[in-house]
């Protein structure tokens, strides 16, 4: 009995055809690769969404500038009133300082001239109570006797060469100074003390010669 040579099976069939007409012939190069697919362009509204969005955060930015602006003027204004407030009757308390001097002056020559007790009380109340205004009205008054010598609160009249007083510090006090709300209202004035010039032995020998 005769069989059919099975070497070379034939491997086609109604499979094979299908498989054929579907891809086409089978070659040996690998098919070329395709081109990446452009991504489709943002729609119009999604682009204005963007927009809006930058454009409510400058203004937002915008706004918290204004307000932090506004807030500094507003306490500026605040500072501004209450330097006027403090200082608004400057001048009035300044003009009472001759008084209050005028009074001192009058009680140190009662008491100097042994005048009457009751004069004398009468003057201290009086400079008391004046003493009192001004204390409440933000009035101090500056330190200067034994002080060093500070141009900013202190008027130097002269120098006067002494022992008695450090050189630079306030050798004595010609008329008291005062300060309003730690403002200088007046400078006090004052002398102020320098070494004395001391000469050497040899130069008073030399003028004896």
């Amino acid at each position: 009995m005769a069989f059919p040579d099975d070497s070379n099976p034939d491997t086609s069939g109604p499979q094979d055809d299908a498989l054929f007409d579907e891809f086409g012939p089978v070659t040996g190069e690998a098919p070329a690769p395709s081109a990446p697919a452009e991504l489709p362009a943002p729609h119009p509204a999604e682009v204005r969404v963007v927009e809006l969005e930058q454009d409510l955060k400058e203004l937002r930015d915008w706004a918290t500038r204004v307000a932090a602006d506004f807030d500094n003027y507003k306490k500026r204004v605040d500072r501004e009133r209450q330097e006027q407030a403090k200082f608004s009757n400057e001048r009035v308390l300044k003009e009472l300082l001759p008084v209050l001097d005028n009074l001192q002056r009058a009680f140190e020559a009662a008491v100097r001239n042994s005048e009457s007790p009751a004069i004398v009380a009468g003057v201290e109340l009086v400079i008391g109570e004046l003493v009192k205004v001004l204390r409440r009205s933000g009035v101090e008054s500056i330190a200067a006797m034994g002080q060093p010598f500070d141009p900013s609160v202190h008027d130097a009249l002269q120098r006067v060469e002494t022992d008695a007083v450090e050189p630079g510090f306030v050798a004595a006090e010609l008329q008291a100074g005062y300060t309003l709300h730690g403002r200088v209202l007046r400078p006090a004035l004052v002398t102020v003390a320098a070494a004395p010039e001391t000469t050497s032995p040899g130069a008073q020998l030399k003028d004896i010669e």
